[in-house]
């Protein structure tokens, strides 16, 4: 960021070039510190999701200072298969930091990606604060847990886990796209992701097999650190997927059943709590402070973060929930893309949104005003934030209209799963 006052340096931002691929692959390795200078060049011309024309450069005086990569993704949201754009791979070489760089790429992308129409924009940040100020919103917030596997219930069907076999990969890749159109923001997946990324990394992957011999209904993907010897093992559950309950019985079985040589367990899981339930009594082997009467059992982290590029298309674009009803006239605050900085009728009606610029005001529309910064209105969208809430906590102005939409967006936390992290 750049010191309060300074003006903004004059970048030239562009798309990037055949030949970057080395400037880049130096940059990236320089920025980051966690691959070899191949495998950053292996990055940008052999990704299995993005290719070279995806990837944006800034320029100071002629030299390449910073790039970023904009991922073409899409997601599940209620059922529907939506285009979200990612920011990834944010990076500016150690020797221009603090300089305003990496925020001056950002904003030439936000405003890029509105012009060619890309609604939304989604990241998974280094640091909050830093993308908060450009209008991006946590959506994404789950629980850390680290607990050994013997708080986990036995169960029966824990029999029907085995390790995965060549020919269960269609049936695992499936399942997720199953589990995860079902989801809410759950990354639609590639097939080379999976060819080229996943089936190809040193992990344990293990399926639950239903009543029906060859039948997938589950899977789950670690890693194993013995690092601590051979029966202190520490399990990291990369992904962990059921379609059935007697599925995630026999995983959650699976890995109760490690307990005399597994312990502790390392799991992301969604927001909703469900896993903390398994557990027989609360433990956290990470612990954060504990306050008063209260037991630690999961850390509360961030994940994926939202922005609304063009809050029109956006709204119009997500489905909400299908009893969604009435309308309000929100009043979005956004200086970093002026043309969302109005005044816009939303009405929402079998589960859609409608928008339209709101006239200037006269005096005789009644309609309940919402007021809202664009991270917090992004925080909303998502579902991580109760309109209500906002509104008791003061970030966002008028409690009537926050009552008409607080059951516009709620749904279940939203989950990218670990293994989409880009």
């Amino acid at each position: 960021m750049s010191p309060r006052g300074a003006r903004a340096p004059a970048i030239r931002y562009r798309p990037a070039r055949r030949t970057d691929v080395e400037t880049l692959a130096e940059l990236g390795y320089r920025a980051y510190r966690v691959s070899s200078l191949e495998k950053r060049r292996e990055f940008y011309t052999d990704h299995p999701r993005f290719g070279l024309r995806d990837v944006r450069v800034a320029e100071l005086d002629g030299q390449i200072v910073g790039s970023l990569v904009l991922y073409p993704f899409s997601a599940w949201v209620r059922g529907a298969r939506v285009p979200l754009t990612g920011i990834g791979s944010v990076a500016v070489s150690p020797e221009h930091r603090r300089r305003g760089i990496g925020e001056a790429l950002l904003k030439a992308a936000l405003r890029e990606m509105r012009q060619r129409g890309d609604a939304m924009s989604v990241l998974f940040p280094f640091r909050d604060s830093f993308y908060r100020k450009l209008g991006y919103g946590v959506i994404e917030v789950a629980r850390q847990l680290a607990f050994s596997p013997a708080l986990l219930p036995a169960s029966d069907e824990a029999r029907r886990v085995r390790r995965l076999m060549l020919p269960d990969r269609p049936s695992v890749e499936a399942l997720y796209e199953k589990i995860a159109s079902a989801g809410h923001f759950a990354l639609v997946r590639r097939r080379e992701w999976w060819t080229e990324r996943l089936w190809t990394q040193p992990r344990d992957w293990v399926v639950c097999e239903g009543r029906r011999r060859g039948q997938i209904e589950g899977y789950l993907c670690y890693e194993a650190d013995a690092e601590a010897g051979p029966f202190k093992l520490s399990l990291t559950v990369s992904e962990l997927v059921a379609a059935t309950p007697e599925a995630h019985r026999g995983l959650a079985g699976y890995l109760a059943s490690l307990s005399d040589q597994v312990a502790e367990i390392h799991l992301i899981a969604p927001g909703d709590n469900a896993w903390t339930a398994l557990l027989s009594t609360s433990q956290n082997l990470r612990p954060g402070l504990e306050l008063s009467v209260y037991h630690d059992t999961g850390n509360v982290v961030n994940g994926m973060m939202l922005r609304l590029n063009d809050v029109k298309a956006a709204l119009e674009r997500l489905p909400v929930a299908s009893h969604a009803r009435g309308e309000i006239v929100l009043e979005v605050e956004d200086g970093v893309l002026p043309a969302n900085a109005r005044a816009w009728r939303v009405r929402a009606s079998d589960g859609r949104l409608s928008v339209r610029p709101e006239p200037a005001r006269t005096g005789k529309s009644r309609l309940p005003r919402l007021g809202a910064a664009p991270d917090v209105l992004a925080t909303i969208v998502g579902g991580a934030l109760a309109p209500l809430r906002a509104a008791e906590m003061g970030l966002i102005e008028g409690a009537p209209a926050a009552e008409t939409i607080e059951s516009w967006f709620r749904a279940a936390p939203a989950y990218l799963h670990p293994l989409n992290a880009f």
